[in-house]
């Protein structure tokens, strides 16, 4: 067979000739010819036909993951989509772009196209904007509190309760998701893991600079954004451990159960019947607002935006070669005017001196303006329960687009190709492209209204530009400390209160602790089975400031560490303007290792010593520094001020403590607070013990920061609170005071979780300086009504409105306006 085929091609040795080289060459090229001209002259008809078949072949059920365009999909996020080009995906966060000024907008749109012109040949960028229905049992198991067979039920109904109503309002159904998948050719898996790499450190700070938090996806992240795509309502069940056993690849577990593609606009995608649409017509100018009117329809949707950039020569030469042709087109036109007599220049048809013009343009926009040329394909895919709410869902899409004079259209007989081309790995399979400058492509800026919204997360009122609900949980935030600002009547303790409500409701393994300047929280105490501390100099409740638990410290001698605030309180009181002396500060240090060694060799039969206890200690000394000490101290053992000299008579375990110091006076009220500090500190301790998390609200907070022992110990226990499970919180309406502690600075820059409410003029602008806002942010918090303000969360800022239905128990509970507490 090998030697008859030699024969056909004219090598065979026996006639004693062979063709020349040119001369095949030149009958391959007419073969060549001869069958692209066959290919060409084909009907319609038969190339539908062939698809067809080629494509009901695909749609087998036991062939659906051959259907899934890519090979592998590796544990640390890197696929590889076929040989020699691999991909890697990233999920950023939105910003609040569509609802900033118009300088504000320029300026992310501007920082946006300078992204797009970073991008080199031969780099593809795709990104992907995914809304997902959310089940409705699953958002409910989500949103709604669980009921726990207690007291506290009626509340957790109430809150439910709200919450149902809350989520009528807005798309709180929808989850919106948006990724960037970058992939680019590569010889091996390692050599596409240095080249994305080096690209995903390049993107990652462009898109922080916008204001976006952007993270690599993992393998198993990446099958599971896969999967909400091919298998919307299958719950996800991936493991690489599990499919390394079973034997099994990734595309096992992301293919649907069934994929037909026999029908040449739609394809059944399991139960399902989906399409995916190209936007074809364009105008010369396309609204930014596309993007956000299309993902603000409620339906499931994927909207997938591919772009290659053409390298500068090369773009610059396909414009010239354009004119070139166009100006070819005009001689011509000309010319044939002239031959018959006619005025050459009124030759020129209006359409191609249109379209000349554009060309100049856009050599001049390349050549001089910084722009770039791109070849694009913007798709949208859509999927329902039935044929007819797919054409609905259509019917919508087509009207959006139109609505900004854009035109989408099926892709009849290529549906394969745009499923794969939709899903976000990172290759366009379709040949449908349109050239695009960056300014252009920029257009289709992803970014419309920051969302805040985490499965499991607590409810913090509703997105004030979308009304869609927050939910998120400070456990996630790198640092949870929090501060909640705002004027008087802006709503803060309302706030607050809130929040303590979903962490006593929701959160069974964290206690609450409140210090409580002015008496605000005694009913939400008293409605959620709180204790209740009164301290004052002549009150029946007693804090010994002398307790200690071996948790105290963490790897140092507890010992050392109260030795350090005993220290400071006596300080406070002994101290005067000038301190302790050298020799006084050696005396308090021994006495209060002597005091403690008998509790210390036998904690189970001595119990934790007194401040009295201390004080006798102290005047056992021989020094006459001692007997000063012990002097000054006598205040505070045996006389009016003695309420802190006894043990601790009240309950400081329960899981909700609210310390009211109100009625402490002036002579008190610093002492009060370190005690009342180190109480908390114990309590921290203790709970980190036994895995448990110790949530902190302190009302007033300024009171604490014009007290340099009050401030510097609180600052301590703040920058410590993340490892020891706290999470502190301070409230306070007094920004001017807050500001001026070099202390209150370090924790507020140092504090991921800020609430803002009303500001008055000054405190905004010290605010904005500080953390950096804009004039758009601050108007939320300018002049604004009761429960609105500004959510600082990590990276996230999202104006919020929280208001809450007053006929419930949980509101009387919750508010501070005179007229209702009476």
């Amino acid at each position: 067979m090998l030697l008859s085929r030699k024969k056909e091609n004219g090598t065979d040795a026996s006639k004693g000739k062979s063709l020349s080289s040119t001369k095949r060459q030149e009958r391959a090229a007419a073969r060549a010819q001869q069958k692209q001209l066959k290919r060409q002259r084909k009907s319609t008809a038969e190339k539908n036909a062939g698809t067809k078949k080629r494509l009901k072949k695909a749609a087998a059920p036991e062939t659906t993951s051959q259907c899934l365009a890519y090979e592998a999909l590796y544990d640390d996020g890197l696929c590889e989509i076929e040989e020699g080009l691999y991909s890697r995906t990233f999920k950023f966060s939105d910003i609040n772009y569509q609802s900033a000024r118009q300088e504000e907008q320029e300026g992310t749109f501007d920082q946006y196209c300078e992204i797009l012109n970073s991008i080199e040949p031969p780099l593809h960028w795709q990104i992907n904007i995914v809304d997902r229905s959310i089940n409705p049992e699953k958002f409910r198991s989500s949103m709604f509190l669980r009921m726990a067979g207690d007291e506290e039920d009626r509340y957790r109904r109430e809150m439910n309760e709200m919450l149902a109503d809350k989520a009528l309002e807005g798309e709180n159904s929808i989850l919106r998701d948006k990724y960037l998948t970058l992939s680019a050719p590569a010889d091996s898996y390692e050599t596409a893991k240095a080249i994305l790499g080096r690209f995903e450190a390049d993107f990652a700070n462009q898109f922080k600079n916008l204001g976006c938090d952007i993270q690599p996806l993992t393998g198993a992240q990446r099958v599971e954004l896969l999967q909400s795509i091919t298998r919307p309502e299958d719950p996800f069940l991936f493991s690489y451990e599990e499919m390394l056993y079973a034997g099994l690849r990734t595309k096992d577990f992301v293919s649907p159960s069934s994929l037909d593609f026999s029908d040449r606009r739609y394809f059944r995608l399991g139960d399902k019947f989906a399409e995916v649409l190209i936007l074809r017509d364009l105008p010369a100018t396309v609204s930014d607002q596309l993007l956000t009117m299309l993902t603000a329809l409620p339906l499931d949707m994927v909207i997938s935006l591919h772009l290659d950039k053409i390298a500068q020569g090369d773009a610059l030469e396909l414009v010239k070669k354009k004119l070139a042709w166009m100006e070819g087109e005009q001689s011509a036109a000309q010319e044939k005017a002239f031959q018959k007599g006619r005025d050459p220049n009124m030759a020129i048809p209006q359409e191609i001196r249109r379209r000349y013009r554009a060309a100049e343009d856009l050599l001049d926009k390349l050549s001089n303006q910084n722009q770039r040329l791109f070849r694009s394909t913007v798709l949208i895919y859509t999927y329902a329960d039935t044929l007819e709410q797919l054409n609905e869902n259509i019917l919508q899409i087509s009207g959006i687009a139109a609505q900004k004079s854009c035109t989408v259209k099926p892709v009849d007989f290529q549906q394969q190709e745009a499923f794969n081309s939709i899903l976000p790995l990172g290759k366009n399979h379709l040949h449908l492209e349109r050239t695009l400058t960056t300014a252009a492509a920029a257009v289709f800026i992803p970014f419309t209204t920051q969302e805040l919204y985490q499965m499991g997360g607590m409810y913090y009122g509703q997105n004030a530009m979308s009304h869609n609900m927050i939910f998120f949980s400070r456990y996630n935030l790198k640092a949870a400390n929090g501060v909640i600002v705002g004027s008087p009547g802006s709503g803060k303790s309302f706030c607050a209160k809130r929040e303590i409500i979903n962490v006593l409701l929701n959160d069974p393994n964290a206690d609450v602790i409140v210090i409580d300047p002015e008496r605000e929280y005694t009913a939400l105490a008293q409605g959620m089975s709180g204790e209740i501390i009164h301290i004052s100099a002549g009150s029946a409740a007693h804090l010994n400031p002398m307790d200690i638990s071996e948790n105290y410290a963490d790897d140092d001698n507890p010992l050392l560490l109260k030795s350090e605030f005993l220290l400071s309180l006596i300080d406070l009181i002994a101290g005067g303007h000038m301190g302790l002396t050298q020799q006084e500060q050696s005396i308090a240090s021994r006495v209060c290792a002597l005091t403690y060694a008998p509790y210390f060799s036998h904690p189970e039969k001595n119990p934790v010593p007194t401040l009295r206890d201390y004080w006798a200690v102290l005047k056992d000394q021989p020094e006459p520094e001692a007997q000063s000490l012990a002097l000054s101290l006598e205040l505070y053992i045996d006389g009016a001020l003695s309420v802190f000299a006894h043990r601790t008579n009240v309950d400081t375990g329960k899981r909700f403590v609210v310390y009211d110091i109100r009625d402490l006076g002036s002579k008190l009220r610093t002492l009060g607070m370190l005690i009342v500090l180190d109480q908390v500190w114990n309590r921290i301790t203790q709970n980190r013990q036994i895995g448990k998390r110790t949530w902190l609200y302190v009302d007033e907070f300024q009171l604490l920061l014009t007290n340099e022992y009050c401030s510097n110990y609180f600052f301590e226990l703040w920058s410590r609170a993340r490892k020891w499970g706290a999470v502190p919180t301070g409230i306070t309406q007094n920004v001017e005071t807050l500001l001026l502690s070099d202390n209150a600075r370090r924790m507020l820059s140092n504090s991921d979780f800020i609430l803002m409410m009303n500001q008055a003029q000054p405190d905004r602008v010290e605010l904005a300086r500080l953390l950096n806002m804009s004039n758009k942010l601050l108007s939320h918090v300018s002049n604004v009504e009761p429960g609105h303000g500004l959510l600082f969360a990590g990276s996230s800022i999202i104006p919020f409105v929280d208001s809450f239905p007053q006929n419930t128990e949980l509101y009387r509970m919750m508010t501070t306006k005179i007229e209702e507490v009476s």
